[in-house]
């Protein structure tokens, strides 16, 4: 059991802190593979569609954003797993990362040239519970810089939503909105490691240490110990 434990941690490890690179492959498709594609203008999801002739805002190379989609949600879906284990918050926690790592799979299996609207069911996951899971998760971490940190970056990806959906159909700006919304929870996930591994190793050390250095235990109270021994009478 201890094995399979350790198994589903390293897991989470390695496919949570991968997320960031998912911004980077995201720009290096839009600048070099992008048909006159703006990252402030057009949706992440035009980068998944087919370009016809003296078309803009699509992608020369849609395939390997589809698979990018469908790679980092599996990712994501992994790394939640071992907070499916817990009980209460980090469960729920953990489904929401669950739910918007498989929507971002069907976005990525759906393009929206060729689905539509099953492309649109399957990306209101992600924009849904994905900032969900944020929030909650970044409220879990205890208080300090990482709490605040992830805090700010799910008021950055709430606000994100909003303007996104504000903005649908809109000519300019709907890009920027849509990576306000996307792209903090990819930022958030390495550092939600940071907050999990110092906890568990911290409680781990702590229970191996206080056998050992746990002070001797002292005298019952009201106890004054011992009498002193009679010093020996003089010769």
């Amino acid at each position: 059991m201890r094995q399979v434990a350790g198994t589903s941690n390293d897991l989470r490890y390695a496919a949570w802190l991968v997320q960031p690179a998912y911004l980077v492959i995201e720009v290096a498709l839009a600048l070099f593979a992008g048909v006159r594609y703006s990252l402030a203008d057009d949706t992440i999801s035009a980068l998944g569609t087919s370009c016809s002739p003296h078309e803009g805002g699509c992608s020369a190379a849609p395939l390997l954003m589809d698979l990018t989609f469908v790679l980092f949600g599996i990712l994501q879906a992994l790394g939640a797993l071992p907070l499916l284990r817990a009980h209460g918050r980090p469960a729920f926690v953990g489904w929401l990362w669950v739910v918007a790592g498989l929507g971002s799979v069907g976005v990525g299996l759906l393009p929206v040239d060729i689905h539509p609207l099953a492309h649109s069911l399957a990306a209101l996951p992600v924009f849904v519970a994905q900032p969900l899971a944020l929030l909650l998760h970044a409220r879990l971490s205890g208080p300090g810089r990482l709490r605040q940190a992830g805090l700010v970056l799910a008021g950055v990806a709430v606000a994100g939503d909003i303007a996104f959906a504000a903005m649908l159909g809109a000519d300019h700006w709907s890009g920027l909105a849509e990576r306000a919304a996307i792209w903090p929870a990819k930022l958030w996930l390495p550092l939600a490691l940071l907050s999990a591994a110092p906890t568990a190793g911290g409680a781990t050390a702590a229970g191996r240490r206080r056998p050992a250095d746990a002070p001797p235990p002292g005298p019952p109270p009201g106890d004054t110990g011992p009498a002193s021994p009679p010093t020996a009478p003089r010769r």
